[in-house]
């Protein structure tokens, strides 16, 4: 969390933060069901939906061992935590709604782009692209190829998704859906919440000491470019990797070379300023043309960048200096913490 760029962002001053994460809330659970044309939104909504479904299923199942609070779920209704939390949307943290965010745009850049088996792949392709025979990143890219059909998969709010989440997002939402069910529990048998909480305690902590955070296609990503070793250092390989519809591995190729982690990368790209995408992709060498191409890329997540807003940020992004973007990534890799109370007092002292 403490490289997290939309932590740094939501949690950006005690005074802003309770409006602007309760816009948020309020675009993301609506009351009337009134369906939203925002792939974004929708895409947010699964993940946390999806999430939340399977941490109750499984949370359910390591009950079995308190009769008392199995029999009381039993009478609540199932699922019950995704109707909890959309009733209650509060319980979401900004935290773990940034991140959300993030996870859901990174869906759809995959989605956008697909996925090229890499039997069928072009010579371009075979060139750069570890095969599955590769003794020493196969296995990291066919791990990289299930973590994200896992997550452009279709489905709907409430289907099951396996929470690949960092740590901290995990143990949030273990202790979310362990609330809402010894609070539905307890409302079932006429019991007090609190004579239920050790049985949920126990399950809550077993869930998160079997929880393996390195099945996210980020980590997998990160994990594969450092398998390929020298070969991922190669000057050619970000733009096959971007024209060859390999968002995770540019992000990758962009964070070993930048020396920041995939996940801030990542952030930078789908949620970040544009600002901070253009000292990006100055400090990585890239040309005018290549910029350009990254915005076009960057469309599914962002869709004010209409062709009138790519030829300004164009215009913008030839005007700018590798010195000044060099200081810009200089100071993205600070802690977002540090970041977070510059930009605080910058703001205060504008007032």
């Amino acid at each position: 969390m403490a490289d997290s760029w939309p932590m740094a962002r939501v949690m950006a001053g005690m005074s802003a933060m309770p409006v602007a994460h309760a816009i948020d809330l309020a675009l993301f659970f609506e009351v009337d069901e009134r369906a939203r044309h925002d792939a974004l939104i929708a895409e947010t909504r699964r993940h946390i939906g999806g999430c939340i479904a399977a941490i109750e299923t499984a949370m359910r199942v390591s009950l079995d061992h308190e009769p008392t609070v199995t029999t009381a779920l039993k009478s609540s209704p199932e699922p019950l935590c995704w109707a909890t939390i959309r009733a209650q949307p509060s319980l979401v943290s900004p935290a773990l709604l940034a991140h959300m965010q993030v996870r859901a745009g990174l869906s759809l850049m995959l989605r956008q782009f697909g996925q090229r088996d890499v039997e069928s792949a072009g010579e371009e392709d075979i060139e750069w692209l570890p095969r599955p025979d590769d003794p020493e990143a196969g296995e990291a890219m066919t791990a990289l190829g299930l973590a994200e059909a896992r997550w452009i998969a279709p489905g709907g709010d409430a289907q099951p998704m396996r929470p690949d989440l960092p740590a901290e997002e995990f143990a949030e939402l273990v202790w979310t859906v362990a609330a809402c069910l010894a609070i539905g529990a307890s409302r079932a048998v006429g019991m007090p919440a609190d004579g239920m909480i050790v049985a949920f305690e126990r399950s809550g902590m077993a869930l998160l000491a079997d929880h393996d955070e390195s099945v996210s296609p980020i980590i997998q990503a990160e994990r594969l470019v450092r398998r390929m070793g020298a070969r991922a250092d190669a000057p050619e390989l970000l733009g096959k990797a971007l024209g060859g519809r390999r968002f995770l591995i540019f992000a990758a190729l962009t964070a070993r070379r930048l020396r920041m982690s995939v996940q801030q990368v990542v952030e930078i790209l789908i949620a970040g300023p544009m600002p901070q995408v253009a000292a990006l992709c100055r400090a990585l060498g890239g040309s005018d043309a290549d910029y350009r191409h990254l915005l076009l890329a960057l469309r599914p997540v962002r869709p004010a960048l209409s062709d009138p807003a790519v030829v300004a940020e164009a215009e913008r992004y030839g005007a700018l200096e590798e010195q000044a973007a060099d200081m810009t990534v200089s100071a993205l890799r600070a802690p977002a913490a540090l970041r977070n109370k510059i930009d605080h007092l910058l703001r205060a002292s504008a007032r």
